[in-house]
């Protein structure tokens, strides 16, 4: 050590000292499993909604008001949880509060009798659970590195995706056991969880929502509730940006994939299957939606956005398809389409909202990204309440045939504004 120079000693316990700092760091990305009980108790409760409807008398419109008054009240807490933090600079109580009150929730939907009274808890539900979409992106943008932003969203999206997988597992084995309304007990105590764990391993970390960090990134997926995104803080101005076509392209498929998914549990309860079969269908939708998405955007890297959202869209609409010609067809041939439809549109989910992303990301203005992925989500909102209020007046009046027909004919629709502008892309590339 004495024939040192001694700028090399400096150098050497600096080094030292940096590798004992990072050692026992803590791991700002810990937190991200206080979400595991949230989403498990959310995934398990999806399937059952619509079954508690249709149990207390409701039918297809019924269920599509319960689905729309709740991506409403969804978007409409986004903006006042949003507007409410930014204005007390606070957003880990807003995390706990939307654990605690989404919880309670949950288990408010066992004391429901009526449509009236399931609409209603529907609203508060989703309105909590509007406090838990926003924020962590948020808080993500402020405790990581931005070279570390894409991987530490990813992960996020990563454990929520497999936690609700894990939901549609412990409901399909405790509704046989409690049956629907105890089920929703069960899952809203497994909810409350999240709350202590939140509580210890969530940091505060006070900031000032700056549009710029509202953008999209490749590891980011827009999030879905029930697939409705919900990534909206603010009330954008409206902006296209040269957007235009996409965002009419976006409202087309949201619009048909309610269609489809409200009024998917309702066709399967009226062929005598409950809520195994339900449950069943959903686990193989979101387990290869979940499984798909690292792929994905792995694969946008050759092909380009565009030419990734045309093939989901394309894929999607034949999933849908299969399922307008298994209405026609009776036994166990209907329950083979019914499963296989379920199972691409989930398998298309990540083409679709990854490619989605990639595109506003790379094509928009950075100053104007954060604006445009707002209006995005407000027009995607928009075109997901209208498809739950047109699917249940659709079925009604017309059957389920008509219903998921216009559900695969809007969705090869949205193509075509597609068309064009992958061909500009491609040129510009």
């Amino acid at each position: 050590m004495k024939g040192r120079p001694v700028k090399r000693q400096k150098t050497t316990l600096k080094t030292l000292e940096k590798r004992r700092q990072m050692r026992y760091r803590p791991d700002p990305g810990r937190w991200f499993y206080s979400f595991i009980p949230f989403k498990v108790a959310t995934g398990g409760a999806a399937p059952l909604i619509p079954l508690l409807t249709m149990n207390v008398g409701g039918g297809p419109a019924d269920v599509g008001i319960v689905n729309a008054v709740g991506s409403t009240f969804s978007m409409l807490g986004g903006l006042f949880w949003g507007k409410l933090s930014d204005r007390l600079n606070r957003r880990k109580a807003f995390l706990l509060l939307g654990f605690l009150g989404t919880a309670i929730m949950t288990m408010s939907f066992a004391l429901a009798r009526t449509v009236h009274q399931v609409i209603a808890i529907n609203a508060a539900y989703t309105f909590f659970i509007a406090t838990t979409i926003p924020i962590p992106i948020l808080i993500i943008t402020k405790a990581f590195r931005l070279e570390d932003w894409d991987y530490a969203i990813g992960k996020f999206n990563e454990i929520g995706g497999w936690a609700w997988v894990l939901g549609l597992i412990v409901g399909l084995l405790l509704t046989p056991l409690f049956g629907i309304r105890g089920t929703f007990i069960a899952l809203g105590v497994i909810g409350l969880l999240s709350f202590p764990w939140g509580k210890k391993t969530i940091r505060e970390v006070p900031l000032h929502i700056d549009r710029k960090i509202l953008g999209v990134y490749a590891g980011y997926v827009v999030e879905k509730f029930r697939y409705l995104p919900n990534m909206i803080t603010h009330l954008p101005r409206f902006s296209t940006k040269g957007f235009g076509r996409l965002y009419f392209s976006s409202f087309l498929f949201w619009v048909g994939a309610m269609l489809y998914f409200t009024q998917f549990p309702v066709l399967l309860k009226s062929r005598g299957f409950g809520a195994t079969h339900l449950y069943l269908m959903s686990i193989g939708n979101s387990t290869i939606s979940a499984f798909m998405y690292t792929r994905v955007g792995l694969k946008l890297k050759k092909s380009g956005g565009y030419l990734a959202l045309i093939r989901g869209l394309s894929v999607r609409a034949f999933a849908f398809s299969l399922l307008a010609v298994s209405t026609l067809i009776e036994g166990q041939v209907f329950a083979l389409l019914a499963f296989v439809s379920y199972f691409l549109a989930g398998y298309t989910w990540a083409y679709i909202g990854i490619s989605t992303t990639s595109i506003i990301s790379r094509f928009a203005p950075p100053k104007k990204r954060g604006a445009l992925i707002g209006t995005y989500n407000m027009i995607s909102s928009l075109g997901a309440i209208a498809g739950n209020f047109l699917s249940g007046f659709l079925t009604e009046g017309l059957g389920f045939t008509v219903n998921f027909t216009v559900a695969t004919a809007l969705l090869l629709v949205s193509i075509l504004p597609l068309l064009g502008e992958n061909v500009k892309s491609r040129k510009s590339n």
